[in-house]
């Protein structure tokens, strides 16, 4: 099913549970903020997250974030699309 545009503007937070963890990067992961392994038929490889003591987070999942995986806020600036009007194919 794909992602809403909702899905992937709100960050998501994270309450970190071990000290390292992969975060999907491709967005093709089926647990989404997390890496499943889906990215192995593309290029982009996870991120990695390496902590010294588990920790909450907010992870950006608009892609527009300065200091990606990291959200900075800058969701709150994007624009929702406008719904198009469907196609005439007559």
């Amino acid at each position: 099913m794909p992602l809403s545009y909702d899905d992937l503007i709100e960050p998501a937070i994270i309450k970190q549970v071990s000290k390292s963890v992969a975060y999907c990067r491709c967005t093709r992961s089926k647990n989404l903020p997390f890496c499943d392994g889906s990215h192995a038929v593309t290029n982009i490889q996870p991120f990695v997250l390496e902590l010294e003591q588990p920790e909450t987070i907010a992870i950006c999942r608009c892609w527009r974030s300065k200091d990606h995986p990291y959200c900075d806020g800058t969701h709150g600036r994007l624009v929702k699309p406008k719904e198009r009007p469907p196609r005439n194919h007559g």
